[in-house]
Protein backbone atom coordinates (compact mmCIF):
# COMPACT_ATOMS: atom_id res chain seq x y z
CA UNK A 1 0.00 0.00 0.00
CA UNK A 2 1.19 3.57 -0.48
CA UNK A 3 1.17 6.14 2.80
CA UNK A 4 3.06 8.55 3.93
CA UNK A 5 6.27 7.96 5.68
CA UNK A 6 8.75 9.77 7.10
CA UNK A 7 11.21 11.37 4.26
CA UNK A 8 14.14 9.08 5.21
CA UNK A 9 11.55 6.15 4.69
CA UNK A 10 10.66 4.95 1.44
CA UNK A 11 9.24 1.92 2.55
CA UNK A 12 8.69 -0.71 5.48
CA UNK A 13 7.14 -4.07 6.51
CA UNK A 14 4.99 -4.30 9.48
CA UNK A 15 3.26 -7.94 9.65
CA UNK A 16 2.63 -9.16 6.23
CA UNK A 17 2.02 -5.63 4.79
CA UNK A 18 4.45 -3.68 2.48
CA UNK A 19 3.79 0.04 2.64
CA UNK A 20 5.56 2.68 0.13
CA UNK A 21 6.24 5.94 0.51
CA UNK A 22 2.78 8.15 -1.38
CA UNK A 23 5.30 9.90 -3.54
CA UNK A 24 8.01 7.77 -4.51
CA UNK A 25 8.10 7.95 -8.69
CA UNK A 26 7.51 4.48 -10.57
CA UNK A 27 11.18 3.31 -10.44
CA UNK A 28 11.64 4.56 -7.24
CA UNK A 29 8.35 2.44 -6.04
CA UNK A 30 9.66 -0.86 -8.19
CA UNK A 31 13.28 -0.44 -6.47
CA UNK A 32 11.37 -0.08 -3.09
CA UNK A 33 8.54 -2.93 -3.40
CA UNK A 34 11.61 -5.44 -4.25
CA UNK A 35 14.19 -4.13 -1.37
CA UNK A 36 11.20 -4.54 0.97
CA UNK A 37 9.66 -8.31 -0.77
CA UNK A 38 13.60 -8.96 0.58
CA UNK A 39 13.50 -8.23 4.01
CA UNK A 40 9.76 -9.91 4.41
CA UNK A 41 10.93 -13.19 2.48
CA UNK A 42 14.56 -13.47 3.87
CA UNK A 43 14.00 -11.69 7.44
CA UNK A 44 10.54 -12.00 8.79
CA UNK A 45 11.65 -14.67 11.15
CA UNK A 46 14.22 -12.94 12.34
CA UNK A 47 14.22 -11.78 16.33
CA UNK A 48 12.46 -8.24 16.43
CA UNK A 49 15.55 -7.75 19.06
CA UNK A 50 18.14 -9.05 17.35
CA UNK A 51 21.62 -6.87 17.20
CA UNK A 52 22.33 -3.52 15.19
CA UNK A 53 24.56 -5.47 13.37
CA UNK A 54 21.98 -7.94 11.80
CA UNK A 55 20.22 -4.86 10.76
CA UNK A 56 23.27 -3.61 8.69
CA UNK A 57 23.85 -7.05 7.23
CA UNK A 58 20.08 -7.85 6.42
CA UNK A 59 19.99 -3.98 4.48
CA UNK A 60 23.07 -5.08 2.74
CA UNK A 61 21.40 -8.40 1.71
CA UNK A 62 17.83 -6.34 0.56
CA UNK A 63 20.63 -4.12 -1.42
CA UNK A 64 21.96 -6.92 -3.09
CA UNK A 65 18.76 -8.39 -3.94
CA UNK A 66 17.58 -4.71 -5.85
CA UNK A 67 20.81 -4.94 -7.61
CA UNK A 68 20.29 -8.48 -9.26
CA UNK A 69 16.67 -8.01 -9.84
CA UNK A 70 16.79 -4.75 -11.64
CA UNK A 71 19.90 -5.77 -13.25
CA UNK A 72 17.72 -9.07 -14.56
CA UNK A 73 14.62 -6.05 -15.63
CA UNK A 74 17.43 -3.85 -17.46
CA UNK A 75 16.74 -0.85 -14.96
CA UNK A 76 19.92 0.86 -13.74
CA UNK A 77 19.85 0.85 -9.57
CA UNK A 78 21.64 4.39 -9.91
CA UNK A 79 21.45 5.29 -6.37
CA UNK A 80 22.10 2.09 -5.13
CA UNK A 81 25.08 0.33 -7.30
CA UNK A 82 26.75 -1.99 -5.26
CA UNK A 83 28.70 -3.68 -8.23
CA UNK A 84 32.78 -3.55 -7.02
CA UNK A 85 34.95 -1.67 -9.11
CA UNK A 86 36.31 -3.19 -11.63
CA UNK A 87 33.24 -5.83 -12.37
CA UNK A 88 32.09 -8.72 -9.93
CA UNK A 89 28.69 -9.02 -8.16
CA UNK A 90 26.78 -7.32 -4.97
CA UNK A 91 27.21 -10.34 -3.04
CA UNK A 92 30.64 -10.12 -3.16
CA UNK A 93 32.37 -9.83 0.19
CA UNK A 94 28.87 -10.75 1.80
CA UNK A 95 29.26 -13.98 4.36
CA UNK A 96 28.13 -17.46 2.83
CA UNK A 97 24.44 -17.28 5.05
CA UNK A 98 23.73 -13.92 3.36
CA UNK A 99 24.71 -14.85 -0.18
CA UNK A 100 22.43 -18.21 0.59
CA UNK A 101 19.35 -15.36 1.64
CA UNK A 102 20.24 -13.22 -1.23
CA UNK A 103 19.94 -16.10 -3.86
CA UNK A 104 16.98 -17.54 -2.63
CA UNK A 105 15.37 -14.17 -2.29
CA UNK A 106 16.35 -12.82 -6.01
CA UNK A 107 15.23 -16.24 -7.17
CA UNK A 108 11.55 -16.30 -6.09
CA UNK A 109 11.41 -12.29 -7.06
CA UNK A 110 12.93 -12.87 -10.08
CA UNK A 111 10.24 -16.03 -10.75
CA UNK A 112 7.16 -14.26 -9.63
CA UNK A 113 8.33 -11.67 -12.53
CA UNK A 114 8.71 -14.99 -15.22
CA UNK A 115 12.93 -13.82 -15.07
CA UNK A 116 14.75 -16.87 -16.07
CA UNK A 117 16.13 -18.58 -13.21
CA UNK A 118 19.08 -17.20 -11.88
CA UNK A 119 21.75 -19.56 -12.80
CA UNK A 120 21.88 -17.77 -16.26
CA UNK A 121 23.87 -14.90 -17.02
CA UNK A 122 22.27 -11.39 -16.32
CA UNK A 123 20.59 -10.09 -19.32
CA UNK A 124 17.91 -6.74 -19.88
CA UNK A 125 14.16 -8.60 -19.65
CA UNK A 126 11.18 -6.68 -20.43
CA UNK A 127 10.21 -3.50 -18.53
CA UNK A 128 7.97 -4.19 -15.89
CA UNK A 129 5.38 -1.32 -15.08
CA UNK A 130 3.87 -0.99 -11.79
CA UNK A 131 0.90 0.92 -11.32
CA UNK A 132 -1.76 1.06 -8.92
CA UNK A 133 -3.58 3.73 -6.12
CA UNK A 134 -3.56 3.76 -2.64
CA UNK A 135 -4.69 0.95 -1.18
CA UNK A 136 -4.89 -1.41 -3.87
CA UNK A 137 -2.89 -4.77 -4.01
CA UNK A 138 -0.35 -5.59 -6.38
CA UNK A 139 -0.11 -9.09 -7.92
CA UNK A 140 2.51 -10.05 -10.41
CA UNK A 141 0.91 -12.53 -13.17
CA UNK A 142 2.09 -13.76 -16.30
CA UNK A 143 -0.01 -15.21 -19.22
CA UNK A 144 2.28 -18.74 -19.22
CA UNK A 145 1.52 -19.35 -15.42
CA UNK A 146 -0.87 -17.05 -14.44
CA UNK A 147 -0.52 -16.09 -10.72
CA UNK A 148 2.48 -16.70 -9.60
CA UNK A 149 2.79 -17.87 -5.79
CA UNK A 150 5.65 -15.15 -4.65
CA UNK A 151 4.94 -15.50 -0.34
CA UNK A 152 4.71 -19.39 -1.30
CA UNK A 153 1.09 -19.39 0.59
CA UNK A 154 -1.05 -22.69 -0.20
Amino acid sequence: MRTTLPESVQGRVVRNQIALRADLDPEQQLLTLVHELTHWLAHREADPHAHCAHCTIYEYEAEAVEALVMARLGIPCPTRDLTPPGGGSPTDGLLFASVTRVISASARICQALGLEPLGCPLEPQAAVHVETAAREEIVFEDEQHGVRNLLGFA
